[in-house]
């Protein structure tokens, strides 16, 4: 899980986690997605890729390509390819 702010000791508002081999589960606020583990580019591990919390995007360690949290579209780096993501959000009601 990824936790962090400017603040010492405050939270992120965002978790990432593994959860199986090849999927991880990004949550942001009060959604949540489930995502490739691993970056179609250079294969880095997405676990510990940086999340903008505020542009639902992920940003892969490796090489810094940056996908959408909603799409899976690729939006910066040196690919294009994108990555296989899907909202998970539980249903309120």
């Amino acid at each position: 899980m990824a936790e962090a702010s400017g603040a010492p000791g405050a939270q992120r508002p965002y978790s990432v986690e593994q959860i199986s081999d090849d999927r991880i589960r990004v949550r942001v606020g009060d959604r949540e997605f489930e995502a490739d583990a691993f970056c179609p580019h250079r294969k880095g591990h997405m676990v510990h890729g940086y999340v903008n919390a505020a542009r639902l995007r992920i940003t892969c360690p490796l090489h810094h390509s940056s996908y959408s949290l909603e799409t899976g579209e690729a939006i910066t780096g040196p690919t294009a390819t994108p990555m296989c993501v899907r909202e998970t959000t539980p249903a309120t009601g």
